[in-house]
């Protein structure tokens, strides 16, 4: 009998002791997740987390944005005639490169606000929430469709305008960014910034000079090639010759669009990959 008491409070015991070895453990484990977050060496340069946070905005605002920003803004009239799950191609590239910036804005949040375990009232903290702000209300008013056409055109306007404020202000806080002490980032990246951001303008002066031009020879921006020869099969032999000059002015400033947003993109995506270099460079 006593033997089977000292037993049955041995494997008591045991158990106890392996509960207690696994606690320890994932305590430890925790631990070490939390210190690779937060990790800082002697010099104490930025955490992950930090860097993740920086990388993250990076990708976001000087990609994403200023992509689905010229998708929405140039290219409401091309494509016209082909719609991708219901909505316009413009519309469908609107929104995928929006979304991304939205999702990759939320997760730069997250990181920053886990890494600082809170909210530190200062410049770059200041404009990055109202940064926030804005950019989690603009899906909203995206997908607003009043049946009242005036509320239909002031909310257009306003998702407009909050857009472009959104992106003024999320390029502002890089350089602010950039300029925090804590951040220990090199002062290359201001003119790496600066770059992105004139391909950004550059690119939008391109694109109205386009439109200009095209409305300068007197044809439509909603004109493409299949639209064309449907339209020129139909009318009357006398007029098809003008129309046909006029629809080839409108088809070669279509594809001078299609070929500046590539240069465009391309031109972002390097700006980025090199912003993103300096993020994790140790200075």
């Amino acid at each position: 009998m006593a033997e089977g008491a000292s037993d049955a409070r041995l494997e008591r015991a045991s158990r106890l002791a392996a509960k207690l070895t696994a606690d320890v453990s994932l305590v430890v484990l925790h631990r070490q997740l939390y210190n690779l977050g937060h990790s800082h060496d002697h010099d104490d340069h930025p955490s992950v987390l930090k860097r993740l946070h920086g990388t993250l905005m990076v990708i976001a605002w000087l990609f994403f944005n200023s992509l689905g920003n010229t998708v929405a803004r140039y290219f409401q009239k091309t494509w016209t005639n082909r719609q991708y799950f219901g909505v316009p191609v413009w519309n469908f590239y609107h929104r995928i490169y929006m979304m991304a910036c939205w999702t990759l804005t939320c997760a730069a949040i997250i990181c920053i606000f886990i890494d600082l375990e809170g909210f530190e009232a200062h410049a770059h903290s200041i404009v990055g929430l109202a940064t926030f702000v804005l950019v989690f209300v603009q899906p909203i008013l995206g997908l607003l469709r009043p049946p009242q056409q005036q509320a239909q055109s002031a909310i257009k306007i306003l998702h407009s305008l909050l857009g472009h404020a959104a992106y003024i202000l999320a390029v502002t806080n890089m350089f602010l960014g950039v300029g925090l002490e804590s951040a220990h980032i090199s002062s290359t990246m201001y003119g790496l910034l600066g770059g992105a951001v004139g391909v950004h303008i550059l690119a939008h002066i391109a694109f109205n000079v386009l439109e200009y031009l095209t409305r300068r020879k007197g044809s439509e921006l909603d004109v493409n090639k299949d639209a064309s020869v449907g339209i020129l099969c139909a009318l009357d032999t006398i007029f098809r010759p003008i129309l046909t000059a006029l629809f080839r002015h409108a088809l070669q400033f279509s594809r001078w669009r299609k070929t500046t947003f590539m240069v465009q993109l391309i031109a972002l995506y390097a700006f980025s990959i090199v912003n993103v270099v300096y993020v994790w460079r140790v200075v």
